[in-house]
Parts: C-alpha cells; structure tokens; sequence
C-alpha cells in the first residue's frame, strides 16, 4: 500500500504542523456537546484537508462518513437530493457526517442550496467542505461553517514526518541528502512527501535514490516541456510524443507529481487562474494502480481542457 495511504493520520495528535488548527478542533470537541454542524478546510492540494475532515468526523462518532467529490455533482439537484436525504439517521452510529471535496466546483445556484442545510441542519446531520479555492466560494456558505485554512508544512516539520515514517517502517539509516532532497522537492505538501519517498525508500545508494527523485522535479527539460504543453493546451499529437519520451524511462507517478507540483507554482504566483486551478483538481489523485494508462488519459484530459 503505498506511504500516503497506509500511514492516513487517523487522529490529531498523529498530524504534524498546523498546531493552531489542532488546537481549535481539540477545544470544541473538549465541550462534549453542541458542536458546530458545518465546517471548512481550505489549503493546496495535499496539505491535509480531507484527513482533517476524516479526523472531524471520527470525533462526532459518525462510523462511516460520506465523501463525495463535488467536481463531478455540481449541479443544485444533487445538493438537494443529498441534504433531503440527510434527514434519515444512520443505520449505525450516531451521527452522520457529509465531506465535500473540491466544494468550490459547484455551481452558484448549487451553493446557494447548500445555505440552509448548513444553517439549521437536523441534529444528527454535520456538513464537512473542503477547497483549494476558497475565493469561488459565496461568502454567506464560508460564513455559515467554523473556517480552517490548512497551511504548508515547514522544513522542520516535514522533516519530523519524514522521520516518522521511516521509524515506522524500520529504515535506519536513511540518507540525510535525499532526506533533504525530498523536503524540497515536496514544497511543504506532506502527501508529496510521502510519494517521493515511496519512491526511494528501497533505493540504498545515495547517487541513485537522488537521481530517481531528479525525475519527478520540473528541473528535468522534458518535464518541464511537458508542464508547459499542458498549461497552453498544445495538440495531442505534440504533447504525447512529449509524453512517449518521458515514459520510456519515467516512472507514470513521477510524472503526475512533477505536474502537479508545477501547476501548483502557477496557481501561487496567479492573481486568479480557474483553469490551472481545474487542472490541479484533475492531477491531485494518485495514479499508482493504473500507472501509464492513467498518466496518458491525465495529459489527454488537459490539454484538451482548453
């Protein structure tokens, strides 16, 4: 099972950095009742949103949460088949808990259904939203949930994850150069962390664990030929000769985390960029279990999202 999965934090006290957001969680759930019925959590793609929200529900003693992807069910009539079934309690457990991923792909109309589910919802019900865009969201839907931005990992506290992992896994040893190697590459994404070093953790000489992380960096120029075929749409014919060099020897994963990781600079440094913003949403899953069918079909997908 790949790292990201397999060590999911599934409680706070297993999450490194973002004590202050720790910190507010554990204080409402200190209450023992009357806990908030609708929450947000907005930050870059793989900073921790959806296992905060995983984390949140396990403390309203929901069983099994339910989790949808809001870029594929953006319109109002999904929002409001959704919340009109909410009103049925669980079959097991307490409560029920909704996480919504990618929320801001919604529709304004569907967003607006979602306001009064939010403001009085039945007593059994808890609404979960997660973005990497909260500015596409109406501000009366950011105002009706407690707000959490989930910010970046810092050096130290990647490196203490890092750490972690490899305690848990049983690597001694492990090179502090690619360790570092790793932190930069990961830009403060601890689920980039990992899939770099899920990468390299077999690898046990130093040269070679460096040069394979070498590939899933934009420094390398076909990779980053790639990144620039995508962000202005080239033609199919040109981007999958692009992309036919890059798999003769790269690794399928490698490369959707090299695009990801450029996409995610863009996005930074734009003032607004929807369709980099899109493109994110499309890279953000990993491809481990379908491999080169699924990076071909990713760079497909984008450059024909013009």
């Amino acid at each position: 099972m790949p790292l990201h999965i397999d060590h999911r934090p599934a409680d706070l006290s297993e999450i490194f950095g973002n004590e202050a957001i720790k910190k507010s969680i554990e204080s409402i759930f200190n209450r023992k009742a009357d806990y908030p019925h609708a929450y947000l959590f907005h930050g870059p793609t793989g900073c921790g949103k959806t296992t905060f929200a995983r984390i949140v529900a396990s403390l309203l003693d929901c069983d099994s949460p339910e989790e949808y992807n809001m870029s594929n069910l953006r319109g109002i009539e999904v929002v409001r088949e959704i919340t009109q079934n909410a009103i049925y309690r669980p079959l097991s457990g307490k409560t029920r808990v909704f996480i919504f991923d990618e929320v801001h792909r919604q529709t304004k109309d569907a967003q607006n259904a979602f306001l009064k589910p939010l403001e009085d919802p039945p007593e059994h019900v808890y609404y979960i939203l997660c973005t990497t865009n909260p500015e596409m969201l109406i501000p009366p839907l950011v105002g009706r949930c407690h707000n959490y931005q989930v910010k970046l990992l810092k050096t130290t506290e990647m490196r203490d994850l890092l750490k972690s992992i490899l305690k848990k896994e049983k690597v001694e040893d492990f090179s502090e150069a690619v360790l570092k190697r790793i932190i930069t590459l990961s830009e403060g994404l601890p689920r980039n962390a990992l899939v770099y070093l899920d990468a390299v953790i077999d690898i046990e000489d130093e040269e070679d664990a460096i040069n394979s992380l070498s590939s899933v960096s934009t420094e390398d120029p076909g990779l980053k030929e790639l990144c620039q075929a995508i962000m202005v749409s080239e033609p199919w014919e040109k981007t999958s000769k692009i992309l036919s060099r890059l798999l003769e020897d790269g690794e399928p994963e490698n490369i959707r985390q090299a695009v990801l990781g450029y996409l995610s600079k863009v996005l930074l440094n734009s003032k607004r960029n929807d369709r980099v913003s899109n493109l994110i949403s499309l890279f953000s899953e990993t491809i481990f279990y379908n491999a080169k069918p699924g990076i071909i079909n990713l760079v497909y997908l984008a450059v024909s999202n013009k």
